[in-house]
């Protein structure tokens, strides 16, 4: 009994010792959680700055810009409507060379032509000689009136207009000796004959020439381009928000590349009808004087058009090139705004109110209601 008394201690002491080890284990555990401290939760959401400006209205004085090459404002291509071989006029024709109005500038040989022209009225000439005998007789008041015009008949020269008929009688009489449609005929005749020679319809300068002395040209054939140099028309392409800004009539300050000259022209006609591919108007301008040229290159500065509290604002501000975005209570807001002159680099609108936050840069992602960080340009 004695030695198994000293066991028995032994384990009773070594279990009270692991209990003492496992509560302090314990203890030193809730400390260790206790000293620990929560993750923090990463819900915050990154807001993106953006830099405003407010809105200042003004009343502003702009020039519409544009550009546009000279052509002549009177202007006809030489036409052929006869056949033969080509002989110079009043002028020998060449591109340079000067006519005044009504000089021949193309003349073509119509010798044949007009050998059967005064055939046709040697015929006719023979034809009313024939009825003087009947008139005299028949119709002795009408035979004075027909006689005379036998007697100033030239067969070399534009037929007169034919006698006036007194009666029915008279009439049915000349129109049975088929005088009268032979008349008609002469006179056609006489009219393509005009068509050998081309009269300068004013004066001007021939632009180019496409034929030369001797050619053979046919009906239908185009000779070369006549010009009336003492007038120009300049079209000038038109933004179609600009329109309301000019009428005919207005000024306009026309230059050449390099700035050197200067002339003053104004708006004679407005095409309002848009290119589908420009999407612009056109602008007819008039303008006279020296040194200009049919093809030149002029810069168009249409007169100063005075525009009313407007906002001048960059030109990549603009979003589908009616809207611009505000800053209202730390939020983006869209605004709707009309466009009424268009820069270089800006443009004129309308639509926002004076002090009104405009952002200044676009920004990326940008949409309506965002939340932004505002930051004052100026601050």
């Amino acid at each position: 009994m004695s030695d198994k008394h000293p066991r028995l201690r032994q384990r009773i002491i070594s279990s009270i010792l692991g209990l003492i080890f496992l509560a302090g284990a314990f203890h030193y555990s809730g400390i260790l959680k206790g000293s620990k401290k929560a993750p923090q939760q990463k819900n915050e959401k990154k807001v993106t700055s953006v830099i405003y400006a407010p809105v200042e209205l003004t009343n502003s004085s702009v020039a519409i810009q544009s550009n546009g090459t000279l052509s002549a404002k009177n202007k006809i291509d030489i036409v052929s409507r006869t056949q033969g071989v080509f002989k110079d006029g009043d002028r020998p024709f060449r591109a340079g060379v000067y006519f005044n109005e009504g000089d021949v500038f193309v003349s073509i040989d119509n010798a044949e032509y007009l050998a059967n022209l005064r055939a046709s009225r040697a015929q006719l000439l023979q034809s009313i000689t024939t009825i003087l005998g009947d008139l005299k007789f028949d119709y002795a008041e009408a035979f004075d009136k027909w006689n005379n015009y036998v007697q100033s008949f030239d067969v070399n020269r534009i037929l007169k207009e034919l006698p006036q008929t007194s009666s029915n009688r008279e009439k049915a009489f000349i129109n049975g000796k088929n005088i009268v449609t032979q008349y008609y005929n002469i006179k056609a005749q006489e009219v393509q004959a005009s068509y050998y020679q081309i009269r300068a319809p004013y004066a001007g300068i021939l632009r180019d020439n496409l034929v030369d002395k001797g050619a053979m040209i046919n009906a239908g054939q185009k000779l070369g381009t006549f010009i009336d140099p003492s007038v120009y028309e300049l079209e000038v392409k038109i933004n179609p928000s600009e329109l309301k800004l000019i009428k005919v009539g207005k000024s306009v300050t026309l230059s050449n590349g390099d700035r050197t000259q200067s002339w003053k022209g104004k708006i004679a006609r407005i095409n309002k009808v848009i290119d589908p591919q420009s999407q612009s108007a056109v602008a007819i301008v008039q303008v006279s004087g020296k040194d200009l040229r049919e093809g030149m290159f002029l810069q168009a500065e249409i007169s100063t058009v005075d525009l009313k509290d407007v906002a001048e604002i960059g030109r990549n501000l603009l979003i589908d090139e009616k809207y611009v975005f505000l800053v209202a209570d730390s939020l983006l807001q869209k605004q709707e705004v009309k466009v009424m002159h268009v820069a270089d680099k800006t443009v004129f609108v309308t639509g926002v109110d004076a002090g009104a936050w405009l952002i200044q840069k676009p920004v990326s992602g940008a949409y309506e209601g965002m939340k932004v960080n505002p930051i004052n340009l100026s601050e």
